[in-house]
C-alpha cells in the first residue's frame, strides 16, 4: 500500500545536499518508482536502462546486506535517506535505528518504519543516544562526515568489537580534474583508518558495478532534462526577453557552470571509473590489550 503524500506546504526549508537529496527521492520515486537514493549495482544480465534503476538500487541493498557479518543483531543506519534500508534490515530480524540529519526525510522514513524504529534527526556526530550497536552502517553517507569526528563517535556507540560496515565514493588518484564530485580521498581515508582503533576485515571494489549508473544519469540529462532546460528558456525569452537578458548576463557565469556539469556529457560511467573509486569497507573495533 503507497503512503500517503506528505503534504508540501509543511516541508521543510533545506540546505545543500539535503534539498537535493530530498528532490531526488520526490522525483526519483514519482517517475521511476526509486524508494531508495543510493546509487544502482548493476549485475550481469540487468540491462542499464532507467526502466531497470529500482531494480539496481534493490540490488545494491542485497549486496549490502549479505556483508553483514554473523552475530550482528543491532544496526544504526547512519543517514538512511528514505528508511528503506532500514526497513529490509528490520524485516531479516535486525533491531534497527537510524539517524538522519534531513528534516523532510526523517519524516518519510519514519512514516516508512512506523514503531518498528528509531529515527534520530540530527547530525551523526552530535548525536546522543544512549544506546550501543553491534554494528554501525554508512551507505553513501561518511563522504558527508569528517572522519576526525566520525571515529570517535562511532566507538562510543558500538559495542565492544563492533562493525563498520561503509559503503561509499571515495576520490581515486587520477590526473586532471574530475567532472564527479564528492568522496574523501582514498589513500588519506586508508592512512586514516590503519592508524585507528578499527582494523579492516574486508575491502570490495564495487566501482565497475556502480559506473553504469553514471552512463544512465547521463544519458537522462542529455535526452530528458537538456530538452526541457531549452525549450523553459526558449519560452521565458520570448516572453520576458529583456528580463532573460539581463539574467543571463548577470548570472552567465554560474549558468555556464551549471550547464556545463549538467549536460557538459562528462559525467558518465567511464570518468567515474577514472576519478573514483566506489569501496565496501568493513572494520572492526580492535581487541584492548
Amino acid at each position: 500500500m503507497r503512503a500517503t503524500p506528505l503534504d508540501p506546504t509543511r516541508a521543510p526549508a533545506l540546505k545543500y545536499p539535503e534539498f537535493g537529496l530530498a528532490m531526488g527521492y520526490v522525483v526519483g520515486r514519482h517517475f521511476f518508482g526509486m524508494e531508495d537514493l543510493h546509487y544502482g549495482y548493476w549485475p550481469d544480465g540487468l540491462t542499464v536502462e532507467v526502466q531497470n534503476l529500482a531494480h539496481a538500487q534493490s540490488a545494491y541493498t542485497d549486496f549490502l546486506i549479505e556483508n553483514i557479518p554473523a552475530g550482528v543483531r543491532s544496526i544504526l543506519d547512519v543517514g538512511c535517506g528514505a528508511g528503506n534500508t532500514a526497513r529490509k534490515l528490520v524485516e531479516r530480524g535486525y533491531q534497527v535505528d537510524c539517524v538522519s540529519p534531513n528534516p523532510f526525510l526523517t519524516r518519510v522514513a519514519r512514516e516508512a518504519l512506523g514503531a518498528r524504529a528509531t529515527v534520530f534527526e540530527g547530525k551523526f556526530e552530535d548525536l546522543a543516544a544512549d544506546r550501543r550497536y553491534d554494528l554501525l552502517l554508512f551507505s553513501e553517507s561518511f563522504l558527508f562526515i569528517k572522519p576526525d569526528r566520525a571515529l570517535p563517535q562511532a566507538e562510543r556507540l558500538l559495542n565492544p568489537r563492533g562493525y563498520i560496515l561503509m559503503t561509499d565514493i571515495f576520490k581515486a588518484p587520477a590526473e586532471g580534474k574530475s567532472p564527479i564530485g564528492g568522496g574523501h580521498q582514498l589513500p588519506v581515508f586508508r592512512d586514516l583508518m590503519a592508524g585507528s582503533r578499527f582494523e579492516q576485515l574486508r575491502d570490495l571494489d564495487m566501482t565497475e558495478r556502480i559506473a553504469p549508473t553514471f552512463d544512465l544519469l547521463d544519458l537522462t540529462y542529455r535526452d530528458a532534462f537538456r530538452p526541457a532546460y531549452d525549450l523553459l528558456a526558449a519560452r521565458l525569452s520570448a516572453s520576458y526577453p529583456w528580463l532573460m537578458r539581463v539574467a543571463r548576463w548577470v548570472w552567465r557565469k554560474k549558468l555556464t557552470r551549471l550547464e556545463d556539469k549538467h549536460f557538459g556529457g562528462r559525467r558518465n560511467g567511464a570518468n567515474f571509473a577514472r576519478y573514483k573509486s566506489y569501496r565496501l569497507f568493513l572494520f572492526r573495533i580492535r581487541s584492548t590489550p
